[in-house]
C-alpha cells in the first residue's frame, strides 16, 4: 500500500494585487488542515465538487472570506485529495492564509510539485506535464497551440504509436532469435525493417521541430551588434516600430544594453540594442561593451549591422563579421538611402532605418527563426523531448545496420533501447532524477 502524500500548500496565482487569488492544498489529511484555517458559513462536511463559502480567521481574528472547492482522489488533478481556496487578491491576505496552512500542518509545495504528483499518480504522462509548464510560459498564440498539443495528449498519442510500432518489431526480431528454425514470424524482414525505419524518421522529424517550437513557446532574443555609428539604434527603433533607443550621430551614445519586447508575426521577440564596438578608454563605455558581449552570447539570433557605404565593410565591421561567423545571424546592410552606396554583399539584408525600406523583409527573415512551422502539425518545445527523440532515432538507425551486419540479436537490443527511450520520454519508466530535471523550472503552485 502506497503511503498517503503529505499536505502541501502553495499560492496558485501570481504575487500582486488582484480581484481574486487562489491557494491550493493537496494531500492527506486535507480535511484536518481545512478545518483549522477555514470556517464554513453553513455546517456540513467538505463534499467533493461543492463550493463552500467560508471565513478565514487566526489569532488576530477574522481576516477574509472566500470559497473552498474540494476534489477527492483519485479523480482530482493530482490524484490526491485536493482543495482550491479562493480569497480576495491582496498578497497580505494570501500570505496570511498560507502561513495559517503551514501552522495547521501543511508544508510549502516545491516548484511543480502538484503536477509532479499527478504524473507519479498516473493522472498524466510526462509529455502532458511539460505541456502544463509550456502553457503557463507560452509567449505567443502558436506557443499556446504547441503547449495544448502536449497537454491534450496529441503528442503522447504520436509517441505511443511509435512505441507500438517498435514493440511489434521487437517481438518479430525476438521470434527470429528464439526460434530460428520455426516459421513464427508474422511479417517479412523487409516489412519489419520498414517499420523500424519509419519509427526513426517520425522521431527524427519531431526532434527537428525543436528550434521552431522553442521559439514559439519561449520567444527569441535578438541582439543588434556592430561598430559605433553603424545605425544600430535607428534599426532597433525601426524594427520595434517606435522610438525606444536614443539616436545621435556622436559615437558611443548607447552605453548600456537597451531591451524591448515586441511581437513579429508568430514570434514574441526581445530586441537588444547593444553598445557600438570600438576601443573604449571611458570606463563606463568599456563596461557597457562588456555587458553587451554577455547579452550577445545568450542571444538566439544576431543582427550584425554594416553601414552602407562605398568601402563597406571597413576593418571594424570585418572584425565583427569574423567574430560572429559561427553564430546564427542576419547581416544587415543599413543606410541604403545614402548616395553612392555600394551594392550589399551576398546574403546581406539591405535596409534603411530612416525611410523604412527593407525593414518588412528583415522582419520576415527574423520570424523565419520559427522555421515557417506556425500552424503546422506537432512541434516539440522541450530540449529533453528533442534529446530523447533523437536517441530513439539513433537506436532505430543502429537496428537497421545491425540487422544486416551484426545479426538479429544486436538489432533487437537496439529496438528495445529505443522503446526504453520512449518510456523515459513519456514517464512510463521515470527515475527521480528525470522528474527533478523536468519540474525544477515549474512555477510554485502548479
Amino acid at each position: 500500500m502506497v503511503a498517503p502524500w503529505p499536505v502541501v500548500v502553495a499560492a496558485a496565482t501570481p504575487f500582486g494585487n488582484a480581484a481574486l487569488a487562489v491557494v491550493r492544498l493537496d494531500g492527506q489529511p486535507l480535511d484536518a488542515v481545512l478545518d483549522r484555517v477555514a470556517t464554513r458559513l453553513r455546517p456540513g462536511p467538505w463534499r467533493a465538487g461543492r463550493a463552500r463559502r467560508v471565513s478565514f480567521a487566526d489569532d488576530g481574528g477574522t481576516y477574509d472570506d472566500g470559497v473552498v472547492i474540494v476534489r477527492r482522489g483519485p479523480r482530482s488533478y493530482t490524484g490526491n485529495d485536493h482543495a482550491e481556496i479562493g480569497l480576495h487578491g491582496n498578497p497580505l491576505l494570501v500570505a496570511r492564509l498560507v502561513d495559517a496552512c503551514l501552522a495547521a500542518g501543511a508544508r510549502a509545495a516545491g516548484p511543480g510539485e502538484l503536477t509532479r504528483r499527478a504524473v507519479v499518480n498516473g493522472r498524466m504522462d510526462l509529455l502532458a506535464a511539460e505541456g502544463v509548464d509550456q502553457l503557463v510560459r507560452a509567449t505567443s498564440m502558436e506557443g499556446l497551440r504547441i503547449a495544448r498539443a502536449g497537454l491534450s495528449g496529441a503528442l503522447g498519442v504520436r509517441v505511443r504509436n511509435v512505441r507500438e510500432t517498435l514493440l511489434a518489431a521487437a517481438a518479430e526480431l525476438e521470434a527470429r532469435l528464439d526460434w530460428p528454425d520455426d516459421d513464427l514470424a508474422l511479417t517479412g524482414d523487409d516489412e519489419v525493417l520498414a517499420a523500424v525505419r519509419n519509427a526513426g524518421l517520425t522521431c527524427g522529424g519531431l526532434a527537428a521541430t525543436f528550434e521552431a517550437g522553442r521559439a514559439l513557446v519561449d520567444g527569441v532574443r535578438v541582439a543588434i551588434v556592430g561598430p559605433v555609428n553603424a545605425g544600430k539604434s535607428s534599426l532597433f527603433n525601426a524594427v520595434l516600430g517606435r522610438t525606444r533607443a536614443l539616436v545621435d550621430p556622436r559615437p558611443g551614445t548607447t552605453r548600456d544594453v537597451v531591451e524591448a519586447r515586441c511581437v513579429l508575426g508568430p514570434l514574441t521577440v526581445t530586441l537588444l540594442d547593444t553598445a557600438g564596438e570600438r576601443p573604449a578608454a571611458d570606463p563606463v563605455e568599456a563596461a557597457g561593451l562588456a555587458l553587451a558581449r554577455g547579452f550577445v552570447e545568450e542571444a538566439d539570433l544576431l543582427l550584425v549591422v554594416v553601414r552602407a557605404s562605398p568601402d563597406a565593410p571597413d576593418a571594424a565591421e570585418r572584425d565583427v563579421l569574423a567574430r560572429t561567423a559561427d553564430r546564427r545571424r542576419l547581416v544587415v546592410y543599413n543606410g541604403i538611402d545614402r548616395p553612392s552606396v555600394a551594392p550589399p554583399g551576398e546574403g546581406w539584408w539591405p535596409t534603411s532605418a530612416l525611410t523604412g525600406e527593407g525593414i518588412p523583409a528583415l522582419i520576415a527573415a527574423i520570424t523565419s527563426f520559427a522555421g515557417g512551422a506556425a500552424g503546422e502539425g506537432l512541434l516539440v518545445a522541450s530540449a529533453r523531448q528533442r534529446d530523447r527523440l533523437l536517441a530513439v532515432q539513433a537506436a532505430c538507425e543502429e537496428a537497421l545496420v545491425a540487422f544486416v551486419e551484426a545479426g538479429v540479436a544486436v538489432a533487437a537490443d537496439a529496438v528495445v533501447r529505443g522503446i526504453e527511450e520512449l518510456d523515459t520520454l513519456t514517464g512510463a519508466d521515470t527515475r527521480e532524477d528525470v522528474l527533478d530535471a523536468v519540474f525544477a523550472r515549474f512555477c510554485i503552485g502548479k
